[in-house]
């Protein structure tokens, strides 16, 4: 059973609190400038209400770009709850972009979501791995990679397309606004034993997503699309703890989405088709207007 918890659309609307604490974190930043407290306005504003920068953000070196990060992710606690995990993306450059997945980001198959009228979504296929229970810091050091993970959990990412367009690949863009990652919904997860990991995680790992007529949008057959897996997870490790953050035990970890995905929209309903050894798993889920009720 997953950790997260299945939320309904109303968790993803604003709230008046989440301003109020935009300026309590932000006097007491570490930065506290005036550029700084700006980006971290507009990275809130375009999340919160989904809608697509008019202009670009502040151009800001990579402390200061996590430090926002930091504060967004801060301000969306109350609604979106704490951290359950991490996913990795690729800027322009191939620099790693960290997201940070909060439990009400988290949904399952069958769900409904919200589409927003000031963003496109963006669908893209994924491989979740959960850190095992007793942590990654128990494992031997010798142990290959995959020794790490207790489940293999087939996901669908939606992201809000918040940037202008000059900056959809920027790093520092890109990070301050979370990668724009607004829903993931998750199917049923395989459960990897001790000593099975090789056979589960170094195989062909096959996935589809397809609208309602049958039409093939996306797919891909990789856990960490184009990086060998360990390198990314050491990356990722070395990234976290730099923020002072680390994988915890149950942790959720996505390690790469696949393929460059789909429109989310005007699409209405999506399949997506998961293939393991272990079997197969389907997500189906929908879109819906906001204005729909």
């Amino acid at each position: 059973m997953y950790k997260v918890s299945y939320p309904t659309t109303s968790y993803f609307r604003a709230t008046g609190r989440v301003l109020l604490l935009v300026w309590v974190m932000g006097a007491g930043s570490a930065f506290g400038s005036e550029k700084g407290q700006g980006a971290l306005n507009q990275a809130l504003e375009a999340f919160t209400t989904r809608q697509q920068m008019a202009d670009p953000l502040p151009e800001m070196d990579a402390g200061l770009a996590v430090e926002v990060q930091d504060l967004l992710v801060m301000n969306l606690a109350p609604d979106y709850g704490g951290v359950a995990g991490y996913l990795f993306s690729a800027a322009a450059d191939q620099e790693m972009v960290v997201s940070v997945l909060l439990e009400n980001m988290f949904t399952s198959s069958g769900a409904t979501l919200d589409t927003a009228k000031g963003s496109e979504q963006i669908v893209q296929l994924g491989w979740m791995l959960r850190v095992r229970p007793e942590g990654i810091e128990t494992v031997d050091a010798a142990s290959p990679w995959y020794e790490y993970f207790s489940e293999l959990i087939p996901a669908v990412i939606v992201r809000d397309s918040l940037l202008t367009q000059e900056q959809q690949g920027d790093w520092s863009a890109m990070t301050m606004v979370n990668a724009g990652v607004r829903y993931l919904v998750l199917g049923m997860p395989w459960v990897i034993a001790k000593g099975q990991g090789a056979v589960i995680l170094t195989a062909p790992l096959e996935a589809m997503l397809m609208d309602n007529r049958g039409k093939t949008l996306a797919k891909g057959s990789s856990l960490s699309v184009d990086r060998e897996a360990l390198s990314v997870i050491k990356e990722l490790r070395t990234k976290l703890s730099a923020r002072g953050r680390s994988l915890r035990a149950s942790d959720l970890v996505l390690l790469g989405p696949m393929g460059s995905g789909a429109q989310f929209g005007a699409v209405g309903r999506l399949t997506a088709e998961f293939s393991t050894p272990l079997g197969d798993r389907r997500i189906v889920f929908a879109s819906r207007s906001p204005d729909s009720g």
